[in-house]
């Protein structure tokens, strides 16, 4: 791709600008009472009285930057003021005493930042009383069984900060917490997030971005922090690899309620001083990601930001999604913690100069992007998570897009409820009760092809090789079944609005797609036996768009083994796709998109090797 230069020096003071007008807003539901905020309802596994001092405390991830920056937002004196009555055990509005693995812990965090990167001044709005109280609540954190995840860096951060300011701190567990956090480590810069197949946003957006601030604010002679640098340094090389040329990061796994908190590893590294990257591309990331966002349709008619991911949306999040939380996303205004006279405000942004195809071994990703560098797509291959909320589609499926998002599952009863975008559904009651993948198994991630084999039921054993052409795309199933199963192998899906959309299908023998007046999304069936058909979407269950059409092949099969092949495409609507051809020679398939070439040993789709 080529670097694009933008032209422009965005200050600081047009940061703040944008800042001020995500926190405005919430200034005026302070005069509720409570221990917190409350501007919406919800239910999450936490109680109502956490989910107020989540929403009071998440919007200081924006604060405290500014603060240490040497800016006072205008409003910080209210959120002051809430937590000094939460810090006291005699107020009404007590935050109280926590439990083992607490959400209450977890917001702890971003005092712990208060504490690192502006302590002094942090310490300063609370007197002697107040900090031993402050101390004292905060401190409960290391009496309390946490999960050993990111969850491990709030504590990091509450002990650093005790630390940094001559507070009691335990010095045991900051160092053993400091070392579970290394065991985490894989390769190239690339860490899970706890639990072995654990591989999500989580690894740049907290542990990297922890591992940043404790680095900025460590001593210099401090092993860990020079540690967390040189492998912030490596996952750059990649993760810049996940945006593409409009700003859009593709979303991938749980916690998109967060949104714009997928480029807040770029801003700790700028923060830290950190050239990751060069500043100017890093300066470029953080705010086309930011300008892009502010383009979505993310807020409430009163300018709170929502649940959701393009629009508000309920159905896909986590059961720890609360109206507050989607404000973790002003994580990525860590970088305001530079004062205005720092040289990176006065370079220009540009950027990056991103490969079409990158492949990133130890998280099993191939990442690839469009000549146009208008869409980036992240193929997959391997178990990626613990079973969070919709686990299967947010880690499992084929492929997915900065352009057309995923959809998630609003029941199992038909292909409509089951929005089955970008992977394979199986069936085995007479197309009632889909499943897709999501399991342990072998695969195998190269830069030319991902193989996955995978036994949703019994008796039934499937090998799908996934070769990527971006934006167009073959998948080769191998499927053994002892009984007959019903397939759906879906497209990407494609957003529409119901009224005034200009949606074309447009038929061909053994293809169809779907365009409307931006996008098209199609299948090709190369097996000449498929039943092609558009798959309305259940409202909302895609992230992006509320309404979607999902082309799909459809095939049953009986007893046997039976070879399925089709290609997939979802790109713009003035782009040319370019002609595919599958040929199926004695030893090998070779497949083609326009004048690109991959052959595939047919050996790969013996299920027994």
């Amino acid at each position: 791709m080529n670097n694009v230069e933008t032209g422009k020096v965005t200050s600081r003071k047009n940061l703040v600008s944008m800042l001020e007008k995500l926190l405005d807003p919430l200034i005026t539901h302070f005069d509720r009472e409570g221990p917190g905020l409350k501007f919406d309802t919800g239910g999450t596994h936490y109680s109502e009285k956490t989910r107020q001092i989540e929403a009071l405390f998440r919007p200081l991830w924006g604060i405290v930057p500014l603060l240490a920056g040497g800016t006072e937002y205008k409003g910080y004196e209210r959120y002051i003021a809430r937590l000094k009555e939460g810090i006291d055990p005699e107020h009404p509005h007590y935050f109280g005493e926590t439990h083992h693995y607490d959400q209450r812990l977890v917001e702890m965090a971003v005092i712990g930042l208060a504490l690192c990167i502006c302590g002094e001044k942090w310490l300063s709005f609370f007197d002697e009383k107040e900090q031993n109280q402050l101390h004292a609540w905060l401190n409960q954190i290391n009496q309390r069984d946490i999960p050993k995840n990111n969850w491990i860096f709030f504590r990091i951060l509450v002990n650093h900060g005790f630390r940094l300011n001559g507070l009691t701190y335990n010095e045991d567990m900051l160092k053993n917490d400091l070392e579970l956090v290394h065991s985490f480590y894989r390769s190239e810069g690339w860490y899970v997030d706890g639990y072995p197949d654990q591989i999500d946003y989580y690894v740049p957006f907290a542990i990297h971005f922890y591992g940043l601030v404790y680095a900025k604010t460590a001593d210099e002679n401090d092993l860990h922090a020079n540690v967390f640098v040189e492998r912030s340094k490596e996952f750059a090389q990649s993760f810049a690899c996940f945006f593409d040329g409009n700003g859009a990061a593709v979303p991938f796994g749980r916690s998109m309620t967060y949104r714009f908190a997928q480029v807040a590893f770029f801003s700790a590294a700028i923060f830290a001083e950190i050239e990751v990257l060069p500043y100017s591309e890093m300066k470029w990331l953080v705010l086309e990601h930011l300008k892009h966002w502010m383009g979505q349709s993310i807020f409430s008619h009163d300018g709170l930001l929502t649940v959701g991911y393009y629009y508000r949306n309920q159905v896909f999040t986590e059961g720890y999604n609360a109206f507050g939380s989607p404000y973790w996303a002003l994580k990525t205004f860590l970088l305001l913690g530079l004062p205005e006279e720092h040289p990176f405000w006065s370079i220009s942004e540009k950027a990056p100069d991103l490969p079409s195809k990158k492949l990133i071994t130890p998280a099993r990703f191939l990442v690839t992007r469009d000549q146009k560098n208008k869409q980036v797509q992240l193929y997959t291959a391997g178990l990626h998570c613990e079973p969070h909320t919709h686990c299967d589609a947010k880690y499992e499926k084929f492929v997915y897009s900065s352009v057309f998002g995923f959809s998630v599952s609003k029941g199992q009863l038909n292909l409509r409820q089951g929005a089955f975008d970008n992977t394979l559904a199986v069936s085995l009651d007479s197309e009632r009760y889909y499943k897709m993948r999501y399991e342990k198994s072998d695969y195998q991630v190269t830069k030319d092809y991902l193989l996955t084999n995978w036994h949703p039921y019994e008796g039934v054993r499937l090998r799908s090789i996934i070769v990527p052409f971006t934006p167009f795309h073959f998948r080769i199933h191998m499927i053994e079944t002892d009984k007959t199963i019903y397939l759906a192998d879906g497209s990407f899906a494609l957003g529409f609005e119901v009224d005034g959309a200009l949606i074309q299908k447009i038929t061909n023998p053994n293809q169809i797609k779907v365009m409307s007046d931006e996008h098209q999304v199609g299948v090709i069936d190369f097996s000449h036996d498929s039943e092609l058909e558009y798959v309305y979407g259940e409202p909302n269950s895609n992230i992006m768009k509320d309404q979607t059409y999902i082309p799909t092949a459809k095939d049953k099969v009986d007893k046997g083994k039976h070879l399925l092949i089709h290609g997939f495409y979802g790109t713009f609507v003035d782009d040319t796709i370019p002609e595919a051809n599958c040929t199926i020679e004695e030893n090998e398939f070779i497949l083609s998109v326009g004048q690109d070439v991959v052959s595939i040993p047919k050996s790969l789709l013996d299920l027994d090797s």
